[in-house]
C-alpha cells in the first residue's frame, strides 16, 4: 500500500469533532495532490523558501486549490530583506500570512533537530491565522 493510499484512508477515518481541525504536513511537492490526499482539504499552507525551485513550485498552487476548491495560503520561510520582495512577487501576496525571518538560531535549532524555543511574532500570527480558519471552515 502506498503512502498517499495510507495518508488518504487514515484522513477518510478520523472522527472529528466540530471544534477539531487537522493539519497535514506532506512532502515538498506537488505528488499528493490528484491521489485523493487532498480531497477533504479546507486550505493549503504552502512554505516557500528562497530557492528557485521553491519559488517555481509556489506558482502550482493556486491551481490546485483552484481544482480542490480551496484556498491557499503561503508562509515565506527563511526571510531576508534583500530577498523578501522577489519571494513576495512569486506568490499571490495576499495571502501571505507569516514571513518567518532567515534566523540563525532557528538555523542551527533546526539542523540539531532541536525544539525551536524562540517567540517570533510571525509564529504567533500564523498560529492565529490557524485557528481563525480552523473555525471558519466548521
Amino acid at each position: 500500500m502506498s503512502m498517499g493510499v495510507l495518508t488518504r484512508e487514515f484522513l477518510e477515518n478520523l472522527d472529528l469533532g466540530k471544534d477539531d481541525f487537522v493539519i497535514v504536513d506532506t512532502e515538498a511537492g506537488t505528488e499528493h495532490f490528484g491521489r485523493g490526499v487532498d480531497k477533504d482539504f479546507d486550505l493549503i499552507l504552502v512554505v516557500v523558501d528562497p530557492s528557485y525551485e521553491s519559488l517555481k513550485l509556489s506558482k502550482k498552487f493556486d491551481e490546485f486549490g483552484a481544482q480542490c476548491g480551496c484556498g491557499v495560503y503561503f508562509v515565506l520561510n527563511k526571510v531576508e530583506p534583500d530577498v523578501r520582495e522577489e519571494m513576495l512577487a512569486s506568490v499571490n501576496c495576499v495571502n501571505v500570512v507569516a514571513e518567518i525571518p532567515a534566523r540563525r538560531e532557528l538555523f542551527k535549532a533546526s539542523l540539531k533537530g532541536e525544539e525551536l524555543d524562540l517567540d517570533l511574532e510571525e509564529i504567533a500570527k500564523l498560529a492565529e491565522f490557524l485557528e481563525k480558519a480552523g473555525s471558519l471552515t466548521h
